[in-house]
């Protein structure tokens, strides 16, 4: 049972954030006209905001004292203001459209969002070392967290355009946020965590000796250029749909239905596989075949093809979510061992910090597009928008993950029961 409500949680941040982190960047840019660079220098702001408050919240959480544990409270608070700015980033109003208006209200809107989706991902995060225990446990738990994840993903992405094409952007984030609710609510009645756990190490003290982790930097880096691979795939697919493949913006569900229900069955052929073989070597397996599989990509000239490797590349994801979840768990235990104390709040904020870094690396991906290929907006699309999002949707992130492939030979410890 506790299983199934951790994942439920994981549902409601994957309907959410993914919804926002793929299509931010063409609702404000194709939709309503904002420049990619301005953009990707509001993006580059979000991030730099991110470098502050992610190790902050991450801290606060591991040192919060309440008799309801650590993460609990949080949540509970955390939560409904997470959905509210969600809201907020989908509802322009008309003052808030003119080019001379757009820009802030943009950076604003995404600022309060980050912030509040900091205290959520981060919570809800530390909670997995501290709820499920050894190996099998953990495969078992992240097969069904990315389960929940891979249909968040499906709704929240796959079958978006066709939600946004009748009710509009709005009318999609109310409903995702709504659906979202309701998976928290399922989730609350789960949260199982020791009153007594806590650290009593300062903000610097506390981060040193994450810092000091060697695993931990490979795992951190490793997650830092996937997660820049993905999000850059993800946010590229509407426009390649529209502009590599000729798509009309309801077909873009397709290519994204392609690469989730691959990836949903592959979830727990991927926990089994690391329970199997140890976490370590089904994690670059998982890598390798989502890197290749990414640059793929860049040949289909029509949707069949396309379907095919989006496919390849959803198996190769569920890999990475399921196999990067029970490495993580790892490194967090070995570290308690070693200190004697439990921090899974720092090492998941920093986790997040170097993840969400991704998105600021996103941004200039876009802002390359205007030199190398002549992109402006969707009003201004430059000579070659093909070019563009073909090598966005692969080239950029299969280099990327490829790399994240080549960093995982550099962790120190085999995962095994």
């Amino acid at each position: 049972m506790k299983k199934r409500r951790y994942a439920s949680g994981q549902l409601g941040l994957t309907l959410v954030s993914e919804s926002f982190g793929t299509y931010l960047a063409f609702f404000y840019l194709e939709r309503l006209g904002l420049s990619a660079a301005l953009y990707a220098l509001a993006r580059t702001v979000y991030a730099l905001w991110d470098a502050v408050n992610d190790p902050l919240f991450g801290h606060l959480s591991d040192r919060t004292k309440t008799p309801w544990g650590r993460r609990r409270p949080w949540l509970l608070l955390g939560v409904p203001l997470f959905l509210l700015a969600y809201l907020l980033v989908f509802w322009v109003p008309d003052w808030a459209r003119s080019p001379a208006v757009l820009p802030y209200y943009f950076a604003l809107a995404i600022l309060l969002y980050e912030t509040l989706a900091t205290v959520v991902w981060t919570n809800h995060g530390a909670l997995f070392p501290e709820m499920f225990r050894g190996l099998r446990e953990r495969a078992e738990a992240a097969a069904l967290k990315r389960g929940a994840e891979l249909l968040g993903l499906i709704l929240g992405i796959a079958l978006a355009p066709m939600v946004y094409a009748r009710v509009g952007f709005f009318g999609m984030a109310l409903l995702f946020a709504g659906l979202a609710l309701l998976a928290f609510l399922y989730f609350f009645p789960g949260i199982r965590a020791d009153p007594r756990a806590g650290s009593g190490l300062g903000l610097w003290a506390s981060f040193r000796l994450v810092l000091a982790n060697r695993a931990f930097w490979v795992v951190a880096l490793v997650g830092l250029l996937f997660e820049f691979g993905r999000m850059a795939l993800q946010t590229a697919i509407p426009f390649y749909a529209k502009h590599a493949l000729g798509l009309e913006e309801g077909a873009t569900t397709f290519l994204f239905a392609a690469v989730f229900l691959a990836a949903l069955p592959s979830a727990l052929l991927w926990g089994r596989l690391a329970g199997a073989w140890g976490g370590k070597r089904a994690w670059r397996l998982a890598h390798l075949l989502m890197g290749l599989s990414a640059l793929l990509l860049f040949l289909p000239q029509g949707l069949p093809a396309a379907l095919l490797a989006g496919a390849l590349v959803g198996a190769g994801f569920a890999g990475v979510r399921v196999t990067g979840e029970v490495v993580m768990a790892k490194v967090i235990d070995l570290d308690v061992e070693r200190t004697e104390t439990r921090r899974e709040g720092a090492y998941y904020s920093l986790v997040g910090l170097l993840g969400r870094a991704a998105g600021a690396l996103v941004g200039l991906a876009f802002a390359l597009l205007t030199p190398l290929f002549g992109y402006v907006s969707g009003e201004n699309p430059g000579p070659n928008p093909e070019a563009a999002f073909r090598f966005l949707v692969a080239v950029v992130p299969g280099t990327a993950i490829l790399l994240a492939y080549a960093l995982t030979a550099l962790f120190p410890h085999e995962v095994k029961e």
